[in-house]
């Protein structure tokens, strides 16, 4: 049976560092390393299914980051692919030169591939992951 699945944005919680540890528990309980998330100023709300529902298939986050924030070098389990909707986003890979971009962007990240970004200007992006993400710091 197909079925269809709606949220709004403003229906979703911003994920809480809850752990005491400065750790962000992403949805099904994993945890996003602190050391990932230690310079983040803004929100990051998970758009996918509810806590006891079926988690499978894509998952979907919108976040809304300050000029300033850095999302340190980390890693996914799953391809990513992100859509800058506002902002402008400096983009960082170990060894390669840092790429500057802007609104209407859309990148592509293929599962395991080390990076991180800062944000330049104030930034709201969508995150498309093809699974769970999986975080994993280097």
């Amino acid at each position: 049976m197909n079925q269809i699945y709606l949220v709004n944005i403003a229906d979703r919680p911003n994920f809480a560092q809850e752990d005491g540890e400065g750790n962000w528990i992403a949805p099904g309980g994993q945890k996003v390393p602190a050391a990932v998330l230690k310079n983040v100023h803004g929100i990051s709300r998970y758009l996918g299914r509810g806590e006891g529902e079926d988690q499978s298939g894509p998952w979907v986050f919108f976040n809304e980051f300050s000029k300033g924030t850095i999302i340190d070098f980390h890693k996914h389990g799953s391809n990513r692919i992100e859509f800058l909707i506002e902002g402008k986003i400096a983009w960082r890979e170990p060894g390669k030169e840092e790429k500057i971009y802007g609104p209407g962007t859309m990148s592509y990240v293929e599962a395991n591939t080390v990076y991180g970004y800062k944000v330049l200007e104030d930034a709201k992006i969508l995150l498309v992951f093809d699974d769970r993400p999986g975080y994993g710091i280097t």
